[in-house]
């Protein structure tokens, strides 16, 4: 009997409460818009980060399904809390190589952020898309790189278009992709938009970091966009039988160039990133056990301007490294091993030129087209004895 006066008490707080309101917070009638994206970047074996722009603050998740049916979710939770922002980053870990997974990014809208009771608005879903995991047990792979687009749209859109996708396992920007880096709109707007149609949500992007990208307002914030697991810009991955090894050559000035303002601390930071390499060649089994190891960069002279090159050769020459492949110089060149000092196929690619390599268990096959499609070079790197 004591139960129905509070419940009529309890009854005139519900009907008060806006139609808006859904649940313990108010819910308004708001969807945001997916404005860039999603693009699938930093992919590896047991994982890959995918990243999306909205159009207004959300909070976000990746829902993905794996072959066998198994429907899972992951959010980017950081110290506790769900970032609410225009800039989704959501990385998923846990994943077998070489598997398949189906997802979509769902992002729902944070109208007004309160300490308590914050008001939300809907959710909006991308579409449906999968994409497949690096594995190095595939007895082949391929893939395909360009560099210095520098801006130009058009330019990219010329050079995906000669990308046979059907073949590519992933796409490999050798870096220089800004003049320098002076907005966050411009990351979307000049490099990782007119990607967007040709990866498809389904092609992973390699990215290289230029001595362009070390320029500009918005230098700092590019490992935002275009993050790595690593938190930094060297790493390797593993892919079929390939050890691919990815180094960051920095600026190509002292840090003491007039230009820079002092704000450049490059020669420690490559002090640090020779120690990782080295280290990382002299304790990693997969070095030594891969059929073939692949170095890209996008400066072929290191970036050195100390006259520290001959050492950085030393190390990828006692890294057992058969290919390097760089951008820079704007020009193609292919230095065979003992042309300069090194024991590896150095390639450098230009602006409108596309390289693609197909590795198998015994030999890398590399062909650079240019402009008109015409071949530039055809060279094949055998396995070594």
């Amino acid at each position: 009997m004591r139960m129905i006066p509070i419940l009529f008490l309890w009854l005139p707080a519900l009907v008060m409460l806006p139609a808006a309101q859904l649940g313990p917070y108010i819910t308004h009638d708001t969807r945001p818009v997916i404005t860039n994206g999603p693009y699938l970047l930093a992919p590896a074996e047991d994982s890959a980060t995918i990243v999306w722009m909205t159009d207004t603050p959300c909070h976000s998740k990746v829902v993905y399904e794996d072959s066998g049916g198994r429907v899972r979710e992951a959010e980017n939770g950081e110290h506790g809390l769900l970032p609410v922002g225009l800039r989704h980053v959501v990385r998923l870990r846990g994943l077998q190589p070489g598997a398949t997974y189906r997802y979509r990014v769902v992002s729902t809208r944070v109208v007004k952020m309160k300490s308590y009771w914050p008001e939300k608005g809907l959710s909006v879903e991308s579409r449906l898309a999968s994409f497949t995991t690096f594995d190095r047990r595939k007895p082949a792979c391929s893939f395909s790189l360009i560099t210095d687009t520098h801006e130009d749209v058009k330019r990219i859109a010329s050079l995906v278009q000669r990308i046979d996708w059907g073949g590519t396992d992933f796409l490999v920007h050798l870096g220089d992709a800004f003049h320098g880096i002076e907005s966050e709109e411009a990351i979307w707007n000049l490099f990782l938009e007119p990607l967007s149609n040709a990866l498809a949500q389904t092609r992973p992007l390699l990215f290289v970091r230029g001595n362009h990208e070390a320029r500009g307002a918005a230098a700092r914030l590019l490992a935002d966009y275009v993050p790595f697991p690593e938190g930094r810009f060297y790493y390797a991955r593993d892919h079929g039988p390939v050890h691919f090894v990815t180094l960051d050559t920095g600026e190509d000035k002292d840090d003491e160039t007039n230009v820079y303002a002092g704000l450049n601390r490059f020669k420690a930071y490559r002090e640090e990133e020779l120690a990782w390499f080295r280290e990382h060649a002299r304790t990693t089994r997969r070095m030594a056990e891969a059929p073939f190891r692949v170095l890209l960069m996008h400066n072929p002279g290191w970036g050195w301007v100390d006259q520290q090159n001959g050492r950085w050769t030393e190390a990828a020459n006692e890294a057992g490294i058969d290919l390097a492949i760089s951008g820079h110089t704007h020009r193609f060149a292919h230095w065979e091993p003992g042309r300069r000092g090194n024991r590896y196929h150095q390639l450098i690619i230009g602006p409108d030129e596309v390289a693609r390599v197909d590795a198998s268990q015994t030999e890398l096959q590399v062909r650079v087209t240019g402009k008109d499609g015409e071949t530039v070079a055809s060279f094949s790197v055998p396995r070594r004895k």
